[in-house]
This record gives C-alpha cells, sequence and structure tokens, in this order.
C-alpha cells in the first residue's frame, strides 16, 4: 500500500463508504452435503460439533469406541474455538486449486477426526470414508455485510484498493486477490444464490493430485440433466 498517499485516513474512509454502499459481499463456501435440502429451507448454519461428532461415531461404528472416544477428546480445544462458524472464500477458483478438501471431504472438523483415527489394521486410511457419502458442492453466497467482522471488511477495503492502484499504475503485483471470510452467525436461505458440482478439485489428501467428482447433478441442479 505504498503507493497510496496518506493511507492510514483513507482506508478506513473507503472502508467505511463501501460498507455503507454495499449491502453484501459476494463468496462461496465449499461442502459436500448429503441433500442440498437443508441450505435451502435453514440457511448456511454455524459449526454444531454435537452434531458433526454424532455423525463421526455413526460413521465409525465398526471402530471401537474408546478409539472414538479418544479422537474426540483430542479434538476438544475445537469444539469450542469454531463453535458457530461458517468459513467462505471470496474466489472459488482460489478454493478449488487451494483449499478443496472442504469440497471433497466435508466438514473439516470431521476429517480432523478420521485422521485422528490414524490408518486402520487393514490399511485403510479412515478419512476417504468421508467421500463415501454426499456430493462435492460450491454454494455461492451474498453475505449480509453486517454479519462481516470489520476487521475482514477492513482487509476487502485494502484489496480493492491495492487491485485499483496495481491497475492504474500498470505495475501488477502477481498476488492474489482471493479473500477469506469467517463468520459467526448463521447465513439465511435467502443469501444462498446457486450453487455447481465442480468436475475437478485439487487433492492434498490422496496420492491422485486431482480428485475427480462424477457426480455433477442433483436434484436441485437447474436445469435437469
Amino acid at each position: 500500500m505504498d503507493w497510496l498517499p496518506y493511507h492510514d485516513d483513507v482506508v478506513p474512509e473507503f472502508c467505511e463508504r463501501m460498507s455503507s454502499f454495499y449491502s453484501h459481499f459476494k463468496a462461496f463456501h465449499g461442502c459436500r452435503p448429503e441433500s442440498l435440502s437443508s441450505y435451502f429451507k435453514d440457511g448456511l448454519q454455524g459449526q454444531n460439533a454435537v452434531s458433526i461428532i454424532q455423525k463421526f461415531r455413526s460413521l465409525f461404528a465398526d471402530i471401537p469406541k474408546a478409539d472414538l472416544e479418544h479422537a474426540i477428546e483430542q479434538m476438544q480445544h475445537r469444539e469450542f474455538s469454531e463453535k458457530g462458524k461458517i468459513w467462505l472464500s471470496g474466489d472459488d477458483r482460489e478454493m478449488l486449486a487451494n483449499h478443496g478438501h472442504y469440497i471433497i471431504n466435508g466438514s473439516e472438523y470431521l476429517l480432523a477426526l478420521a485422521a485422528k483415527l490414524g490408518v486402520g489394521s487393514g490399511t485403510e486410511d479412515y478419512r476417504l470414508r468421508l467421500r463415501t457419502i454426499g456430493i462435492p458442492t460450491v454454494l455461492e453466497v451474498d453475505i449480509p455485510i453486517d454479519l462481516i467482522p470489520p476487521a475482514q471488511r477492513l482487509a476487502v477495503a485494502k484489496m480493492v484498493l491495492s487491485e485499483w492502484g496495481q491497475l492504474r499504475t500498470k505495475r501488477p503485483l502477481g498476488m492474489s486477490s482471493s479473500l477469506g471470510y469467517v463468520v459467526r452467525s448463521d447465513i439465511p436461505a435467502e443469501c444462498i444464490k446457486a450453487h455447481y458440482h465442480p468436475a475437478r478439485v485439487r487433492d492434498f489428501h490422496h496420492y491422485n493430485a486431482t480428485y475427480i467428482n462424477k457426480t455433477l447433478h442433483c436434484e436441485f441442479c437447474h436445469p435437469a440433466p
């Protein structure tokens, strides 16, 4: 931001005016739901460790109970620190390239629980079970600006000014303009504007570098396949 004169004053003022002009910020949420119906009925719900742990116990019911409880205990610190949070990305292309595990595996909390189980005696990687349920999905979301923390709004303002400065000076820095959002509030269903099921996602948790999704349509896709 060195090119911007008096930026200590300009950036906050720009952020304030931007926040008063726009009602929503566009973002994307990666997930792997068994059905999208709950999203269109209840919207995006903040992280709920109780429901995730219930799903964990159900999905890994064949694993000794002591091992499940040990994994749950190891994750207790995140149960409280992440309570009610929703993670979104400002750029779905960036998410597919660098943060696709939400799309491939679903809940990161559930993925971490599965990872705590290690590798089974039959050489099973328990994390891969998460890929047997649900459908890889990207939700397009308009986040109400009132739900976005002030620090994240300021980061958006800085990004916009930086991109504008690079264009005006014709000196691109080659930096990613993608921002992440962490919202500590449920997002209403009417804020979900669209969705799609990506065919290819970069995979950091498997020997194949690219995850191939063969389920590209669901009951809520329009037009129907």
